[in-house]
């Protein structure tokens, strides 16, 4: 179709079908009828065709936007998508008429302003399986407020905290994948449509008009950088590598957390499977993949980082080698979210295990450190010193956190700076309890149940203000979508 004035042969074709991307063009077929649809408004609005011209060819499109991709024509020589919606009008309206659909329009143009529209509705959607993810780990946590656990550094038992709070961490971070899937929003949502090849075009064309018939917010102005660049593809793709890894921390955390060993959660039935040869086995086989599908959404990055480097600015083909990248991590991303959503939803903790962990480890033992500076005249520095001698001579006699006295502290107290601290047993004992350390920590972000409540209610208040964005512009995109067709009965 197009070789037809430089070429005297046809295009090899093993070599049409390697530089084909027919089969990956399926995922934007919506967006380019679209496109063409406010093309052709916009070339009649501007005096460049008739509106009888117009009317046919919004008539085929509308024709093929109903029917669906499957009433193209995708051999490969045909190269892509845009050409075989061009050869549907044209067999549609007569190639008089349709010859005009590309007037003042280039490919390069045209893939960039589709894969903008497509990834603008697939970003939207992220946004809407990740505020469902954050409301299940809100619903979760408001259950366990009081269920106390130990908290981990260096994968070592290290102070005590609440699963409530445990939980909150991962909300708050998804809550900042949130915002970056909301501001790469705006960064695709600006439109490249009418840069042509790279230059623009003589003909007197409104490019603010296809903005905004298109649902863009914005126009890319230059129009090499409009046909070239594809950092919007690479900024997604690296919020949803972010994102995904701390997907995979909260998978790693449940394949852990349901292991023998810890055994503080109950993997549910319907998301493990079993071994082929071991009766008693129940693998956290979700999670595996979940955390395995990050590694992959990491290398769809670098895969596309690693493409658009050393490209010479404007368009080549090699940027269509990058789309494929870009739907893989967000393929990736959107089923990780999907079942990890399931996953919180259905597991069960155990909170008596999480708490005979916490004991066992001696997690309060910063809190005796603390109380010992700020109820003595003992420094910080020799009260850690102090505590670390009792809790290394109660591992050498077997004890545990329950079996300590305040004369273990007073014998490590006087073994460790040669005199015997003056605390009460009132303070010691309060140290050393699980739930009254916690209960001290009510400040900002800490595992006190009132400021776990507290930060529950800002998680719930940040999904609703999220939530409310993305409907807005959901409901536009869909507004505009339905105008683009129109004037199809226009005669």
């Amino acid at each position: 179709m197009l070789r037809r004035g430089l070429f005297k042969k046809e295009m090899d074709p093993d070599a049409s079908d390697y530089t084909s991307s027919m089969e990956e063009d399926i995922r934007i077929f919506k967006a380019v009828v679209q496109i063409n649809a406010a093309h052709v408004q916009m070339l009649e609005k501007c005096e460049i065709i008739e509106k009888s011209e117009k009317n046919k060819i919004i008539r085929a499109l509308s024709e093929l936007y109903e029917k669906g991709v499957e009433a193209l024509d995708l051999r490969p020589e045909l190269e892509d998508i845009h050409m075989a919606v061009e050869e549907y009008v044209n067999k549609k309206a007569g190639k008089k008429v349709g010859g005009k659909l590309h007037t003042a329009k280039s490919r390069n143009d045209q893939v960039s302003t589709a894969i903008r529209m497509a990834l603008r509705e697939e970003v939207l959607e992220l946004q809407e399986a990740l505020i469902e993810l954050i409301n299940e780990l809100v619903v979760l946590a408001s259950k366990h407020k009081e269920t106390i656990m130990p908290g981990y550094t260096h994968l070592q038992i290290a102070q005590p905290t609440t699963l409530a709070h445990y939980l909150n961490s991962y909300s708050q971070a998804f809550s900042r994948d949130l915002k970056r899937l909301n501001e790469d929003y705006g960064t695709i949502n600006y439109c490249p449509l009418g840069a042509c090849a790279l230059a623009g075009t003589s003909f007197s064309i409104d490019r603010k008009l296809t903005s905004e018939l298109l649902g863009f917010d914005e126009i890319v102005e230059n129009t090499i950088d409009a046909v070239g660049s594809r950092d919007f593809a690479l900024q997604t793709m690296s919020s949803l590598a972010i994102m995904m890894s701390n997907l995979s921390r909260l998978a790693q955390e449940i394949i852990l957390w349901s292991s023998t060993e810890f055994d503080t959660i109950e993997v549910p039935d319907e998301l493990a499977s079993t071994s082929s040869i071991m009766p008693q086995k129940k693998n956290p086989v979700v999670a595996e993949i979940a955390r395995a599908k990050a590694s992959r959404s990491i290398g769809e990055l670098i895969s596309g980082l690693n493409i658009v480097k050393s490209l010479p600015q404007s368009y080549s083909l090699d940027l269509q080698e990058l789309t494929p990248s870009l739907w893989s991590a967000v393929d990736q991303s959107k089923t990780s979210l999907k079942v990890m959503k399931k996953f919180v939803r259905c597991i069960e903790a155990k909170p008596e295990r999480m708490r005979k962990l916490a004991k066992k480890g001696f997690s309060t033992a910063t809190e005796l450190a603390d109380a010992l500076a700020k109820w003595t005249e003992v420094p910080f520095r020799e009260s850690h010193e102090i505590v670390g001698r009792m809790i290394s001579q109660a591992l050498e006699n077997g004890k545990e956190l329950e079996d300590l006295s305040l004369e273990d502290l007073q014998a490590a107290s006087q073994d460790a700076i040669g005199k015997r601290v003056e605390l009460s047993e009132k303070r010691f004992r309060e140290s050393l309890d699980l739930k009254s350390c916690i209960e001290s920590k009510g400040k900002l972000g800490e595992p006190a149940p009132e400021s776990v409540k507290k930060e529950l209610s800002k998680l719930e208040e940040l999904t609703k203000k999220y939530k409310k964005i993305l409907e807005k512009r959901k409901k536009i995109l869909s507004e505009k979508s339905a105008r683009l067709f129109e004037s199809k009965e226009n005669k």
